[in-house]
């Protein structure tokens, strides 16, 4: 049964009972795209540029030709700071495990 099968005996049913009749197959159809294009207009705004489809298309086919493995985006570097050191944090140092207590 298509759509508009449905639909006939939808209004069928509800003429006979009294009730409204169905909205026809495909009357939003033209608001859904409407806003469909409304949020992909507004995701490219939204998004970084390095993250847009066709960046990642591009980074993709990049990375097929040159045969390098992919980095994620926040590994990503814009500018090497020159002859940096690691930083260091009194937190990022773990203590010692305590030894197991005696048998």
């Amino acid at each position: 049964m298509n759509a508009s099968q449905q639909h006939m005996l939808d209004a069928y049913r509800a003429a006979q009972r009294g009730e409204s009749a169905p909205v026809l197959p495909g009357a939003g159809d033209v608001q859904a795209v409407r806003e469909i294009r409304r949020w992909l207009r507004f995701q490219a705004v939204v998004t970084a540029p390095a993250d847009r489809p066709l960046a990642r298309l591009r980074r993709a086919v990049h990375r097929v030709l040159t045969r390098r493995p992919a980095r994620p985006v926040h590994l990503r570097r814009t500018a090497r700071p020159a002859q940096a050191e690691p930083l260091s944090h009194p937190l990022s140092v773990r203590p010692p495990l305590p030894s197991p207590p005696p048998p």
